[in-house]
């Protein structure tokens, strides 16, 4: 995988994440389709998930995969 200026970044909001097979299998399915993205782990603890969620728009991100213990909570901060 090669990470360029026009890599999209896609990834899973959680805490803990350390479990997570999210990461390396989804970076394994962009590499054998040619994909240019990027799956990221990012470790959110509840005080900062309405930060997280305003980091999707700024860093335009594809999007997130959330997990627990946001799979309820994320619905107030999405349009």
């Amino acid at each position: 995988m090669k990470i360029g200026g026009k890599t999209k970044i896609v990834g899973i909001f959680g805490y803990p994440l350390a479990h997570s097979l999210s990461p390396h299998l989804h970076n394994a399915a962009f590499d054998e389709l040619a994909l240019d993205f990027v799956y990221l782990p990012f470790w959110v603890q509840s005080k900062n998930l309405e930060v997280a969620v305003g980091a999707i728009r700024s860093l335009n991100m594809v999007g997130v995969n959330v997990t627990i213990p946001h799979k309820e909570r994320i619905m107030t901060y999405l349009d």
